[in-house]
């Protein structure tokens, strides 16, 4: 029979020797190695078990062949009778059983000296015995488990589809379960250690086992370590050699579930190796492109003056990639705010050199609009055009002045910005400085000077309600509604008076004090710095 020579074994062999021999075979013919061998393999060791055990039952069931009893022949009834004496008989010795070596070998076992019997079983070929005894005592003692688990599917191929012990679900579903938490355990060491590179070693080793060979073992396995990776930190070249030694290739959809995990793995990779190309950028003092730069000023530990000297070789480009890192870092990337110098990446914007925009000068012709009408309504007793005309000539040139004023004062306080960075720090609060980078030299002087202007032509209640406006505007996020590009494209000569600008409170608040200084003018007119009457 052909499956007699696929086992190489001959044809009155027992089922322990085909056993025995088909396990052997089974080490050089793995399923997931050649698939078509081992199916041949198995078929071989199925026929000849199936024959084995027929040919045992047959010879079973075989009666036992009846040998004849010959009469003896006695010379005479002397000999007979002495014969059939008795009393002379005595009882066999009873030859006590000879002991079971495996019991013997399982006699006193524990996590120290199992190896050592180990050898001896199979000296006393009771290697069966001693493998379903050695599993006994796996449950029996939980606490040597692991360590008689871990050798045990190293050298008996436990765990296996070809172990030799017989051994339930529940006990492999225990047993595998143990051995995963146990090589996690130390693999989650190695990380917290930064030992990387004894963390691959100790991973392949890992990943070789023959019993995580096993397809459902493999992916369970996979699952643990894609879990473990999750939440612990590494670089980003453990995490290509992990996905080297698992076979993982995201572009030909090759990783383990769950793939919302692999995906956070995949862009935390990215992350990190967005921020390692940032951080050699910086730290090559020799690159002077813009993108280093930007690099650098956002990523080095700097101070003040140290940041100032940096961006005062700025151009144009050097701001736009600032502006454009800034921006990654905060909508791609914001995990990494917490790793630099400072988490709020716009920090740069208070060197920057910033004028006076047109929303500012409409802002303030309106305001000195409104006072000069308040102020003079009453005083002058003029025509109605000489009136518009004495209105816009006491509106529009003040603000033209005040813009031109305001830019010759930025330009001169931004070579004292270092100074007045210190001064802001120490006396404004943090609120006000988070985004808008205000400063007391370059935005708290003229807005004083606003604040003495406004007083000067409608009195106390013009700097109340200056004061008002400006400290809502602050401290009230809240706007009205959004800004209308449309409206601001087609008619940018008043965009800054759009109602998206305005706080709610602010409109408000306007209302009742325009309301109030004109009733102040009218039944209070005695009250001094009401109105500029009370100056004639």
């Amino acid at each position: 029979m052909e499956c007699w020579t696929l086992l190489q074994l001959p044809d009155d062999a027992d089922e322990r020797t085909i056993k025995r021999s088909y396990a052997r075979l089974l080490k050089n013919c793995r399923p997931d190695d050649d698939a078509a061998g081992f199916q041949r393999l198995r078929e071989a060791y199925e026929e000849a078990l199936a024959y084995a055990r027929w040919r045992a039952d047959a010879q079973e069931e075989q009666p036992a062949a009846a040998t004849p009893i010959a009469e003896p022949a006695y010379a005479n009834l002397n000999d007979l009778a002495e014969l059939m004496n008795v009393s002379v008989l005595q009882p066999a010795p009873v030859e006590a059983p000879k002991a079971d070596p495996a019991q013997a070998l399982l006699s006193g076992l524990n996590a120290n000296n199992f190896i050592e019997r180990w050898a001896l079983a199979i000296q006393q070929d009771c290697t069966d015995a001693y493998q379903a005894g050695l599993l006994r005592h796996c449950f029996e003692h939980p606490g040597e488990r692991v360590a008689i688990a871990r050798w045990a599917a190293n050298h008996l191929e436990w765990l296996t589809p070809w172990q030799q012990v017989a051994m339930t679900p529940w006990q492999h579903d225990v047993l595998s379960g143990e051995l995963l938490q146990d090589y996690r355990a130390g693999l989650q060491a190695l990380l917290e250690q930064k030992a990387e590179r004894e963390f691959i070693i100790e991973l392949t080793q890992y990943n070789s086992q023959p019993w995580l060979r096993v397809f459902d073992l493999q992916q369970q396995w996979q699952r643990l370590i894609l879990q473990l990776l999750h939440d612990t930190t590494w670089s980003v070249p453990l995490f290509e050699r992990v996905c080297q030694v698992f076979g993982w290739d995201d572009q030909k959809g090759v990783y383990p579930e769950p793939a919302w995990m692999w995906r956070e793995l995949v862009s935390r990779c990215e992350q990190e190796s967005f921020f390692v190309n940032l951080q050699d950028k910086a730290n090559d003092t020799r690159r002077t492109s813009a993108d280093a730069l930007a690099a650098r000023l956002l990523l080095t530990p700097m101070s003040v003056k140290e940041q100032n000297r940096l961006v005062a070789g700025f151009d144009e480009n050097a701001w736009n990639a600032t502006r454009h890192l800034s921006e990654v870092l905060t909508w791609r990337y914001p995990d990494l705010l917490e790793r630099l110098p400072d988490s709020h990446v716009f920090f740069w914007r208070k060197f920057l050199p910033r004028g006076v925009t047109l929303d500012s000068w409409i802002r303030v012709w309106a305001g000195l609009a409104l006072a000069n009408g308040l102020a003079f309504h009453q005083v002058l007793d003029t025509s109605l055009p000489a009136k518009f005309f004495l209105f816009i000539l006491l509106s529009v040139i003040p603000a033209l002045c005040a813009l031109r004023g305001a830019q010759l004062w930025a330009d001169f306080t931004s070579r004292l910005i270092v100074q007045d960075l210190r001064l802001s720090e120490r006396l404004l609060p943090e609120r006000l400085c988070v985004d808008q980078f205000r400063l007391v030299l370059r935005h708290g002087i003229p807005q004083l000077v606003l604040l003495l202007v406004f007083g000067y032509i409608l009195g106390i209640m013009g700097m109340l309600t200056y004061l008002g406006m400006i400290l809502i505007s602050l401290f009230h996020s809240r706007r009205i509604g959004k800004v209308n590009e449309n409206f601001n494209a087609r008619i940018p000569w008043i965009k800054g008076l759009h109602w998206a600008y305005w706080s709610p409170l602010q409109v408000v608040f306007l209302i009742a004090m325009v309301a109030a200084t004109l009733a102040c003018q009218k039944f209070l007119p005695a009250i001094p710095w009401t109105s500029l009457n009370t100056l004639h």
